[in-house]
């Protein structure tokens, strides 16, 4: 019996993620594979109850139910108690346990020596955001949700980093960000990362810029949850190629 893992969220078609399991579980001849899941909000819990089957391995979560699966599992990792946001879920026999993975990829994407951040955006990356830049030892952070985007141009004169923890760019030549805005001093990861290079990192780069896009959070969070899922490591590399393969050859992966 071939083994399921999925990916919940809402409009996710641009997701590059089956690329990279689908290639992980073939280098390691696994009988599995990985599928998306395009869910509305009344069908979440249905979806997340499927998880309980005998052939599913679990789950990644994107927006916009990071945070409303903690209420559908049986058990929160420690990291998912203080974020109130996941985005793996494993299944151990019957039981559905929720992790989140994206924490210690943000981790190993954030610049050295920030002082001072503007985290866009409310939801699960955002929390995430937050707590990666309060354990490296960031002392100001400011969270710029929709409602106060009024406030986005005053908060970036003294910040050192901005985060875009929104999906504004996503699939598009959008941006949340004026080029206006950006200057030399002030770092940037956009956890966008389709396309890549977003808009906002290239305008970042153009006004002489460290940016950086998510496609290397995506391979980090990604080889994090497939361990969990397989009780092995991942194999990243196979996942990196996988991925650049994906997005392109100039991808930040």
């Amino acid at each position: 019996m071939t083994a399921l893992a999925v990916l919940l969220g809402r409009h996710i078609g641009y997701s590059a993620s089956p690329a990279m399991h689908n290639a992980a579980f073939e280098a390691l001849e696994a009988d599995a594979r990985y599928e998306l899941r395009d869910v509305e909000p009344e069908d979440l819990a249905a979806e997340v109850q499927a998880l309980r089957g005998s052939d599913r391995i679990g789950a990644n979560v994107t927006k916009p139910y990071k945070m409303a699966v903690c209420d559908l599992v049986d058990e929160l990792g420690p990291e998912v108690e203080r974020l109130g946001a996941a985005n793996t879920i494993v299944r151990y026999g019957d039981r559905l346990v929720a992790h989140n993975t994206d924490l210690a990829a943000l981790r190993d994407e954030l610049p050295p020596g920030i002082r001072r951040a503007v985290v866009l955006g409310a939801g699960g990356a955002s929390r995430a955001a937050f707590d990666a830049l309060t354990a490296a030892g960031c002392q100001g952070i400011v969270v710029i949700d929709r409602a106060r985007w009024a406030n986005l141009a005053g908060a970036l004169v003294t910040a050192d980093l901005l985060v875009n923890a929104t999906p504004i760019g996503t699939d598009s030549d959008e941006t949340p960000v004026p080029a206006s805005f950006l200057r030399r001093e002030l770092a940037v990861l956009d956890l966008v990362y389709r396309p890549s290079p977003s808009r906002l990192v290239r305008e970042a780069r153009a006004a002489g810029a460290r940016a950086r896009g998510g496609a290397g959070m995506l391979l980090r969070q990604a080889a994090l949850s497939f361990s969990i899922w397989a009780d092995r490591n991942a194999p990243i590399e196979v996942m990196r190629e996988a991925l650049r393969r994906e997005l392109g050859p100039g991808a930040d992966v």
